[in-house]
Parts: structure tokens; sequence; C-alpha cells
């Protein structure tokens, strides 16, 4: 814990208030966790993994994402948990879930931006 909150910048290791440690690892005040859920935030704002198990949100937002038929058209995403990156087409339904972890906390990217 010798950094820096990512939320206050106060330095951690030093700091009286009571810090929590997320998924990805990485730590900060629990006070500043709950101040950055209060405004939807459900990732970590250092690596940008998912802070909590999405699994019961998922299947709704599959469900919702079904109904709906997204169309994005074709492309590529980036898992931000796994980092793994799925190819997309359009009509394909849901377009923003990564093939490998099933998480929907993915971001489109360019062809040229992929890891080799």
């Amino acid at each position: 814990m010798k950094n820096n909150c990512p939320i206050c910048y106060e330095y951690l290791f030093d700091s009286l208030r009571e810090s929590s440690v997320l998924r990805c690892g990485h730590t900060m005040h629990l006070q500043c966790f709950h101040e950055m859920l209060k405004h939807d935030k459900f990732t970590c704002p250092m690596c940008s993994v998912s802070i909590f198990d999405m699994e019961k949100f998922l299947r709704a937002l599959d469900a919702e994402i079904e109904a709906k038929f997204l169309h994005m058209g074709k492309g590529w995403i980036v898992c931000n948990d796994c980092w793994d990156t799925t190819r997309v087409y359009p009509g394909m339904a849901g377009q923003r879930k990564c093939c490998h972890c099933q998480s929907y906390n993915t971001c489109r990217v360019a062809p040229s931006v992929l890891p080799a």
C-alpha cells in the first residue's frame, strides 16, 4: 500500500483512513471506493478491470441485448478485464461482449492498436 489513492491522491501508507483492495490488486480508500460507486463507476480507475463479479448483471444484459439486437458494424473490441480481443460483425448479437471471459467491460479498437 505504498502508493496513492487513485481517487483523492492521498498516500495510502500513512493514511489513517480505511483502505480497500480491489479484485485487480489496486488499493484505494474505502470512502473513495464508496464515492466512486455513487457515481456508477464499477471499474478500477487504474486499470479498468471490473471491481465486482458481474455475472448476474451480465446475464440480464445478455437478454436485453438479444431482445434489442444491437447493430454496431464490423470491427474489433478489446476486453478491459482479460485483455482478449474479439472481432465483431454486423448483425451479431452481444457485440460488446468478450468471447473469452463473457464481460461487457470492452471498448472498440482499430486493428492497428491490437497487440501482436
